[in-house]
């Protein structure tokens, strides 16, 4: 919708909105000049227009909101943030005058229904058993054979697993493990970051212009499919995509993470089971070499800003590698950073190949998909110390879909 229509639904006036355009606390694109908004920005602005009537002021909000984006609204993260700020806001507001009671009742509310949440008895996640025929050893692509199970809930919680080829697996608390391969994740050799760590680091443009390829993603998915039996999320910190899809997950699709890092693994786990009711999920501890996934079996692969982490590891085109895994007509969705000076000589081509935007247009049609939308936006420039092959680009983001023909 147009700015004007926006401005009346939510009924507000278009200078303020131009303000938190500006301020980037909203984030809609351009088309042909004019800024394009969705629901996702109504509820940014509801968002917005509730934490202002609490009386934080800008920078908090943007902060608050920054972070929401950065993890996901139902995140330990997040509420621990939100908590801190609230309960702080807290003491200022008790000491005021009578006249701000409401908002004092209004401000511990919140306090005590995020408390209430996390207090709350959690839901156990496992591995679904109408999902066992999905597995396959990813050596030999014989079946599997499972032994020793423990099943509650019509989930497998713990078991062995093996293949005739020799290879060897487990099922623990509901994670499949593939002990051979788990491993601890390393960032430049060093653990790799909070998200409270990564946003002191990264810009407030920079973490809004992650969120928009991720809202341009979702868009795509709920445009080209209808209920998918199985979605496979691709990308270097697990889940982050999730915690902003979630809310729009089918309640009956299953949907795939993939970690070699079983912390992680594990960490996101506690926190779908705490805070999200969605029961369908599979969790594989595992290298993405190694999958232990029968071929055309995903109905929606997605891939977040990992392309180019895979080219640099394993020196191959991640869809190339997915396609073996997507039934036929079964759709790909990716977010991709682009540099606009990808032919400049301080560039190397063969590692940062994949940073152009042509390039992978033409090698996803090459390796047999049908191109049936793109979508581009930027710049934005970013050098925090986390993504240091950025620095000092000017960073695009193409948004595509396609169909595995």
């Amino acid at each position: 919708m147009r700015i004007g229509k926006f401005a009346e639904r939510l009924n507000t006036t278009q200078d303020t909105i131009r303000f938190y355009i500006k301020r980037g606390l909203l984030v809609p694109p351009k088309v042909s000049g004019q800024y394009r908004f969705s629901e996702a920005d109504c509820r940014d602005l509801e968002r917005i227009l509730e934490l202002k009537e609490m009386h934080f002021s800008l920078t908090e909000i943007q902060k608050i909101i920054t972070f929401q984006r950065l993890t996901g609204s139902n995140t330990e993260e997040f509420r621990r943030l939100y908590l801190s700020l609230l309960e702080e806001k807290n003491k200022k507001v008790s000491h005021e005058l009578i006249k701000y009671n409401r908002l004092s009742n209004s401000i511990r509310d919140s306090i005590h229904k995020i408390k209430a949440e996390e207090l709350e008895n959690s839901n156990e996640l496992g591995f679904p058993i109408h999902s066992l025929d999905l597995l396959s050893c990813p050596l030999c692509r014989e079946n599997l054979m499972l032994s020793d199970g423990v099943i509650e809930k019509n989930m497998i919680m713990d078991a062995n697993i093996s293949c005739r080829c020799g290879y060897i697996a487990s099922i623990r608390d509901g994670i499949f493990i593939d002990e051979e391969t788990a491993r601890t994740k390393l960032m430049h050799g060093k653990p790799m970051p909070t998200k409270e760590e990564y946003l002191e680091s990264s810009s407030h443009k920079y973490i809004n212009f992650l969120y928009q390829g991720m809202a341009g993603m979702i868009e795509m998915i709920n445009k080209y499919t209808d209920e998918p039996k199985y979605i496979l999320e691709l990308e270097n910190c697990v889940g982050f995509f999730l915690m902003q899809y979630i809310k729009y997950l089918p309640p009956k699709t299953t949907y795939i993470l993939i970690d070699y890092d079983p912390e992680r693994i594990i960490k996101l786990k506690k926190n779908l089971e705490m805070f999200y009711d969605h029961k369908n999920f599979i969790f594989l501890c595992c290298d993405l070499n190694k999958l232990p996934i029968i071929e055309n079996s995903i109905d929606v692969a997605l891939d977040f800003w990992m392309t180019n982490d895979y080219a640099k590891s394993h020196g191959e085109f991640l869809p190339k590698k997915g396609k073996a895994y997507l039934k036929h007509k079964g759709i790909w969705i990716g977010a991709n950073p682009c540099f606009g000076d990808i032919s400049s000589g301080k560039i190397n081509n063969t590692e940062y190949q994949y940073y152009n935007k042509e390039k992978i247009l033409k090698e996803f049609v090459s390796v047999g998909f049908e191109i049936i939308e793109t979508d581009s936006f930027g710049p934005v420039i970013e050098n925090n110390p986390y993504n240091s092959d950025l620095k000092d680009h000017a960073l695009y983001q193409l948004i595509y879909a396609g169909n595995n023909k």
